[in-house]
């Protein structure tokens, strides 16, 4: 089987390309990305292909759709930007006509399952405790209006074209390489975002000073290679019953995580913040569960011990 993964050597695609090769014994793995970032594939390097490329371009999906032969595609790719008004529109360029074009050089290639990456972020501000696949959509970003948008072009190419275009849902994912550009990279960490917590663990471990939220805060967790596994069960479902899924592994306080990291990493230089982070909406993952089988391996304990040894024997790797 041939899967192509666009944004194939980010921080997910690099765990996806992994797992598919090392545990599920896929033969063709191509790494579709506009900045391919090799330092991600230590170990995988000679086993995959990697097309630099954009989803901007149809022409160049299409190339590689063909040269490769690819049968399914995991669509992972997205821009880079904020809420600065110069960087909107490119922005939301990639989030939406990259993500049609996918779709639709995807059918023009005859292949019927894409895996859409969609986010927690379509729900925006709810009142609801545990999140469910059916609950109303008011996202409050760009990034999760363009996600919701997403799905909703997806039921277009399944209703009309017979596609079967699958997206999940993930919760705020940690492992090597969650370090986000920008302000992250720059340790200009902003206090209210959970997802740069989880990648200042990489700091923690370079043996600089780090500020963690309040431990009492309730958050959804996934290790990355629990979340490799996610996407590998919609990639291969038959004929799955929902169209869009959840996907997170345990609910744990923040104060587990931190607790953890310092007793993994005993001489790191942690705080803890007064000020909570901005955690997200907490989310049930029923369906993904009894549905597509997702039975995650790794808890906040031996995701983190993964985590940290990664890290250790990649010194070099970033996020992306």
């Amino acid at each position: 089987m041939s899967i192509m993964i666009t944004g194939g050597t980010g921080f997910l695609g690099s765990y996806l390309a992994r797992h598919l090769l090392l545990e599920k014994g896929v033969e063709d793995v191509v790494l579709f990305d506009r900045y391919p970032d090799p330092r991600k594939l230590q170990g995988i390097e000679d086993r995959v292909s990697v097309v630099e490329g954009d989803v901007l371009e149809p022409q160049e999906l299409l190339a590689a759709l063909d040269r490769h032969r690819v049968e399914r595609v995991v669509h992972l790719a997205f821009g880079v930007g904020g809420p600065e008004p110069e960087k909107i529109v490119p922005y939301a360029r990639v989030q939406t006509m990259g993500t049609a074009n996918v779709f639709e050089t995807a059918r023009l290639h005859g292949i019927v399952r894409v895996v859409n990456a969609s986010s927690l972020a379509v729900y925006g501000p709810h009142e609801s405790t545990s999140l469910h696949e059916d609950d109303p959509k008011r996202p409050d970003s760009l990034y999760g209006a363009c996600k919701l948008w997403s799905e909703h072009l997806a039921d277009v190419y399944n209703d009309e074209h017979g596609m079967e275009i699958v997206s999940l849902r993930p919760c705020s994912v940690f492992g090597l390489g969650r370090a986000w550009r920008g302000s992250f990279a720059s340790g200009l960490v902003h206090v209210r975002d959970l997802p740069h917590y989880m990648a200042l663990t990489e700091l923690a471990v370079r043996g600089e000073p780090i500020t963690m939220p309040p431990g009492s805060q309730l958050a959804d967790w996934c290790y990355a290679a629990d979340a490799a596994e996610a996407w590998w069960l919609a990639v291969m479902a038959v004929n799955p019953p929902h169209r869009a899924y959840n996907m997170r592994a345990e609910q744990r306080p923040i104060g587990d995580y931190t607790a953890e990291l310092r007793r993994l990493l005993p001489d790191a230089r942690i705080e803890v913040s007064e000020r909570p982070a901005h955690v997200g909406q907490l989310m049930d993952n029923t369906l993904i569960r009894e549905e597509l089988g997702f039975a995650p391996r790794y808890t906040i304990e031996t995701g983190l011990a993964d985590y940290i040894e990664r890290i250790r024997s990649a010194p070099d790797v970033t996020g992306r």
